[in-house]
């Protein structure tokens, strides 16, 4: 099946990279793309400080720093999760604490998160959790904002997998003390690399400028990359509302994959980076929709295995290792698919029923 090429090949994303090539700005530390960049994301999400940066997997290590992680502190995260943001934990000198997933998404369950706040010997060693909104289901951010807010920790929100998204009417990467976007080459804007730091509070983008700013930017995006992000941003609410249009022609008409993803289902608007959905002999699934000519592949390796040596675990992680064990991702190119297009990948998802 030809779905939408990914990198997107738009006339407008090679306009905009010549635009910059004709002044001259690709050669130079910082031009109009990049400060467009700025000005318009901190516009749509709503943050006054935004700094971009080469990664998001630094975005977060940057953010971790910027709220106070100090070697010996505790950080939650979720023990399904990107596996970079407990190996920037790790490089912090803190510990990871790993908490199940939500039965409703893919991230933190709120009342495991609550259970470590109770505990009398964690509390006070947690400095921060990291939060991750996974393949277009939100995490139960409210929730843990105002958990994070009674027991005094910072919250930080990746954010890498959904620009675009609201979340009861906020958008995402808006709630926690600092959020961060990717804009890897998979992401649902993408430049090949790169990514963004977002807050509101001024002693953190004082930190994050005084520890970049040497004086020249040492983790910079190129201008380059701005400018071939500038024209995917205009376009994010578009792709957004088309790949949210696949999911519920799938949920609607492939009856094994709305039973699978009946727990989490996403409220528009979506940004979907992938769609999951369970399936008990996964790597059996895989082959048979490979072989049907779809994009999927396995979810992240769960981390309830992780050695004890490395993090501490509330409660078994049960959550974690079924989402480990059975999670099915179909690539948001294939998300891109309209109309007949549309109609022939929820006839082959149908035809490959587990049932």
């Amino acid at each position: 099946m030809m779905f939408p090429a990914w990198p997107p090949q738009w006339p407008e994303i090679t306009e905009s990279i010549l635009r910059s090539v004709r002044r001259g700005d690709w050669g130079r530390y910082r031009g109009e793309a990049t400060a467009a960049l700025q000005e318009q994301i901190a516009q749509q999400v709503g943050c006054r400080h935004v700094r971009l940066v080469s990664s998001g997997s630094l975005g977060v290590e940057l953010a971790l720093r910027a709220v106070g992680v100090a070697p010996g502190q505790q950080v939650a995260l979720c023990g399904y999760d990107y596996p970079g943001n407990f190996r920037a934990i790790e490089l912090l000198g803190a510990r990871p604490v790993l908490v199940d997933a939500d039965p409703t998404s893919h991230s933190i369950d709120p009342q495991a998160l609550q259970r470590l706040w109770q505990d009398a010997g964690t509390k006070h060693a947690v400095k921060a959790v990291v939060v991750s909104h996974l393949y277009g289901v939100p995490a139960p951010i409210r929730r843990l904002r105002e958990l994070c807010d009674h027991a005094d920790w910072a919250l930080i929100e990746d954010a890498c997998q959904t620009p675009g998204m609201q979340i009861d009417g906020r958008p995402a990467g808006a709630w926690g003390d600092v959020g961060v976007f990717s804009f890897g080459g998979s992401k649902p804007l993408t430049a090949g690399n790169g990514g963004a730091v977002l807050t509101d509070r001024d002693p953190i983008a004082s930190r994050l400028n005084a520890w970049l700013d040497r004086p020249s930017d040492s983790a910079p995006m190129s201008e380059l990359q701005a400018a071939a992000l500038l024209p995917q941003l205009d376009r994010l609410a578009e792709c957004n509302q088309i790949r949210s249009e696949t999911v519920s022609a799938i949920t609607a008409g492939v009856d094994w994959i709305r039973q699978a993803t009946a727990d989490g289902q996403p409220t528009p608007p979506a940004t979907f980076y992938k769609f999951a959905f369970l399936c008990e002999r996964r790597d059996a699934m895989l082959e048979t929709l490979r072989r049907a000519g779809l994009p999927v592949g396995p979810g992240y390796r769960s981390m309830h295995r992780s050695s004890d040596r490395r993090c501490d675990k509330v409660g078994p992680l049960d959550r974690c290792r079924l989402l480990g064990e059975q999670l099915c991702l179909l690539d948001h190119s294939a998300l891109l698919a309209t109309g007949p297009l549309r109609t022939q990948l929820v006839q082959r998802l149908s035809e490959a029923s587990p049932y």
